[in-house]
């Protein structure tokens, strides 16, 4: 008999990784049945799709309050697929809160679970981590500085490496294969509606302010389930004529061809730093949810990188510091002296981040709990 897993990915970036971890754990082990709450990358490896990674794809400690009987209801509908179905394994990817939650849920049921991509304990609600201890057989992780949080806490974890490096290198966007455009300006506004709606009007303010012999085009990369977000952004805001959206295969090499890009502070700031490309980190939420935050995160930066190096590697503008003549400056300063500081910094993310084979070191590490 084959072995069953369930895959729950939350968000856009969970999506991505989740389909590779499918996509090597079938190459190691071809008759796996897999069943998934899956987006638009999982649902192509031809899993049995349960819900809609959407579905999960929420930002801020209060606007997720309005969300909560619809999520309710889909957990419910995944603890009884897993009743009726009875998966060898579940693996969780991201989405913590939602997550942890039905992982207690599965345990109860006496379904194991293993989490890729850890929880960010280390940032806040650290005392969540006795939790992962009792419900989760192992956590494997893709940031370099997760292990040692965990090893302190006693909980099984290793550090697989990045899939994000595999992503790159597997559409041949590595080692500076792509020319440079230095007058080009990305703008990456964040793969949740939320941050899109947050950040998005700056950046356009901001790129109106640039002149044109220093910001000669720019590209607005939009992430996978964005683009009615981005559209209601542009129907209260004039479209600069040297802007055009791009989405689709083509936004990483449109990205690695810029000389500069705004950006939202989470993934896609490992994915600059990947691509070699400066940045500009934003990050906004409502009042309140920030209010929050800043009692409750205790961590120095938002942005990967900056974790990742401990250093303000990269400047970050938060909250009302996000507005268009803020980042215009800083942006004209970057492009006009080839990023300052920052290409040694970023090679810096990219030694410590590793080689390819995250997906693959993942694959093999879950087939590990299969009976």
């Amino acid at each position: 008999m084959s072995s069953k897993i369930m895959v729950v990915a939350g968000e856009v970036s969970g999506d991505i990784h989740a389909a590779n971890l499918v996509a090597d754990m079938r190459s190691l082990s071809p008759e796996l049945e897999i069943s998934a709450v899956c987006g638009e990358r999982l649902r192509a490896t031809g899993v049995d799709c349960l819900a809609s990674t959407e579905e999960l794809a929420h930002m801020g400690l209060v606007e997720v309050i309005r969300e909560l009987p619809r999520i309710h209801a889909l957990m419910n509908r995944l603890v009884a697929h897993a009743e009726r179905n009875r998966p060898d394994l579940a693996v969780l990817v991201d989405s913590p809160d939602f997550n942890l939650r039905l992982a207690r849920k599965l345990k109860k049921i006496g379904i194991p679970v293993v989490l890729y991509v850890s929880p960010q304990l280390w940032a806040w609600r650290e005392g969540r981590v006795r939790q992962v201890r009792r419900l989760a057989r192992e956590v494997l992780c893709i940031l370099p500085f997760e292990t040692g949080f965990y090893e302190r806490h006693r909980v099984a974890a290793r550090y697989v490496g990045h899939p994000l490096v595999d992503d790159l290198q597997r559409n041949g966007l590595l080692g500076g294969s792509v020319n440079r455009n230095p007058g080009r300006l990305a703008l990456m506004p964040g793969s949740r509606e939320m941050e899109v709606r947050a950040l998005l009007p700056a950046m356009l303010g901001a790129l109106r302010l640039m002149a044109e012999e220093v910001v000669k085009d720019a590209v607005l990369i939009e992430a996978p389930g964005i683009s009615d977000a981005v559209d209601e952004v542009l129907e209260t805001t004039k479209m600069d004529a040297r802007l055009r959206r791009v989405s689709g295969e083509s936004r990483r090499r449109e990205l690695a061809s810029s000389g500069l890009a705004l950006t939202a502070s989470g993934t896609a700031t490992l994915e600059c730093a990947l691509l070699d490309v400066p940045m500009i980190v934003g990050y906004r939420l409502k009042p309140f949810s920030w209010w929050l935050a800043k009692r409750l995160v205790k961590v120095p930066h938002v942005a990967l990188v900056n974790l990742i190096l401990e250093d303000r590697a990269v400047p970050e503008l938060l909250q009302e510091q996000w507005q268009p003549e803020a980042i215009a400056g800083l942006a004209v300063e970057l492009l006009t002296t080839g990023g300052g500081g920052q290409p040694a910094d970023l090679a810096r993310v990219r030694e410590k981040l590793g080689g390819a084979g995250a997906s693959m070191n993942a694959a093999e590490a879950v087939l590990r709990h299969l009976p």
